[in-house]
Parts: structure tokens; C-alpha cells; sequence
């Protein structure tokens, strides 16, 4: 007997040694439609113009003449008492080529959402590791053998600037020849390690945009990690200042003192 169109298709696919599963991936179709295709069983197909598709694409993939192919499904279909070209009755969407199944687009939503979430959470968790991890760094090799290592460090307000004008470490007033030293991190967080005349040094993690201002007798150092050169902005008496910071490693230190702030602040 003469095999039937599936047939035919089946031993052609064959011969070229293509799997039913190969196909699927290429063409994007189930492979329950490549199944019912081979034994001719099209009520398992969409229907209309989807079962002609079907065909079309099969037939060109494994390399059968595509226009012998579609006779060859109308001629069987009608000898099964069907047209070609009913149209199937219940809608049929293209995205079900494939065995998954559609998701609503509220699980859609929810899912994107969690995702998004996750990441935000994930951005920050490392954002938060780094500024910790730069502070840790900051403060092991800004530390100078004369400071006690069980001596905490004090912790300076952002708003230093509102505090009496005093010396650090003898709390009298700063004499007339006295200055004044701003920072201000620009566009992000800054972490810095400074000191006044003989005080104690002190540790700030300086927001962006955030200003802290020193008023030495004698000097005033800041120490910060090198790759917020570009971050840190600095003046003298409310002057822009020309600062060229020493490398200590990873940090980069900056000292100001009343022979050299003058000449700094032109």
C-alpha cells in the first residue's frame, strides 16, 4: 500500500535523521501537532489556517516540496470528510506552539514585581558591603601608632559647622590668624578620617552633597580612600582650594596648616 501523507512526511524526516523534538524548537510548534501531522489525525490540529502553517513549515524544515505538501493535506483531509479550511471553533492563540501553558497577567505582574525587588534588595545589600568594607579599610591604615587601638574613635556631627569656634584639643577660642577648612562630597558618599590640631581623629561617612567644616589653629589632616578623589570638593574660608592629596595606600590624605592655606585658597 501507498503510505499516506504522514507517513510520507515521517520517512522523510527519518531518512535526514531529524528528530520530531528538533523540529519543535525550530518551528516553535508542539510536538503533539508534529505527532498528530505524521499519522494524519488533524482533529487533533487548531484548525484552519493554523493547520496549513503547521504543515508549511514542517514540510520546509525536513525539506519536502512545500506546495506538494499542502495538495497532499487538503486531498487527505477531504477524504476524511473535512475542508482544508474550517476554521477552528474555539479560539487558538499562536504562543500554545509550544507544551507551556499561559500565565495570567496578573502572575505575570506579581512575578516582575518580586523580581524587582530582589534585585533592589540585592543592589543595596552590596552598595552597603562596599561603603563598610572602604570605612574598615579607611580606618586600619589611617590609624597612626601614637592613637591606642581600644580608644574609640569620636564621631563628629554633619553639622560641626554650628558649634563654637573652640580648638580640639584645649577647647580655647581659635586666635584671629585662625581659618576655616570646608569639605563637601560631591554626588556621593565620601568616608573620611580627619583631625584637628592634636585632637582625637575622627571617622564621617559624608552624604552627598553634605558640607563639614573645620576651624584649626595650627593644622587639620582628612584622610579618605583614593578613589573619591573626584568626590571630596574643598575650600578655605569659603574660597575654592587647590589641594593635591598625598597617596597613603589606598587613601589619599590631605593637610592644611597655617603656613601653607593661604597659598592654597589663591
Amino acid at each position: 500500500m501507498a503510505a499516506s501523507f504522514g507517513e510520507q512526511l515521517r520517512l522523510a524526516r527519518e531518512a535526514r535523521g531529524i528528530t520530531l523534538r528538533e523540529i519543535s524548537e525550530q518551528t516553535r510548534i508542539s510536538t503533539r501537532y508534529l505527532e498528530a501531522i505524521e499519522s494524519d489525525d488533524y482533529k487533533r490540529l487548531p484548525g484552519g489556517i493554523f493547520n496549513k502553517s503547521f504543515i508549511k513549515a514542517y514540510a520546509k524544515y525536513i525539506g519536502f516540496d512545500e506546495k506538494e505538501a499542502l495538495e497532499a493535506y487538503a486531498r487527505t483531509a477531504r477524504e476524511q470528510g473535512t475542508s482544508p479550511d474550517d476554521v477552528v471553533s474555539t479560539p487558538y492563540q499562536p504562543r500554545v506552539y509550544t507544551d507551556g501553558n499561559s500565565r495570567s497577567p496578573l502572575v505575570t505582574l506579581l512575578l516582575t514585581i518580586l523580581i524587582l525587588a530582589i534585585l533592589s534588595l540585592g543592589v543595596y545589600a552590596a552598595m552597603h558591603w562596599y561603603q563598610r568594607r572602604e570605612g574598615a579599610a579607611l580606618s586600619n591604615e589611617g590609624t597612626t601608632p601614637s592613637q591606642s587601638s581600644s580608644q574609640p574613635a569620636q564621631s563628629v556631627p554633619a553639622n560641626a559647622s554650628t558649634a563654637p569656634n573652640t580648638n580640639a584639643a584645649s577647647g580655647t577660642l581659635n586666635p584671629a590668624t585662625g581659618f576655616t577648612v570646608q569639605i563637601k562630597a560631591k554626588g556621593e558618599s565620601v568616608w573620611t578620617r580627619s583631625k584637628v590640631d592634636n585632637g582625637v581623629a575622627s571617622e564621617l561617612m559624608l552624604q552627598a552633597e553634605e558640607t563639614r567644616e573645620f576651624k584649626p589653629n595650627e593644622r587639620v589632616s582628612i584622610l579618605f580612600s583614593r578613589s573619591k578623589l573626584n568626590a571630596l570638593e574643598v575650600s578655605i574660608n569659603n574660597r575654592p582650594a587647590k589641594v593635591t592629596p598625598e597617596p597613603r595606600g589606598n587613601l589619599a590624605e590631605i593637610i592644611i596648616t597655617k603656613e601653607n592655606y593661604a597659598q592654597l585658597s589663591q
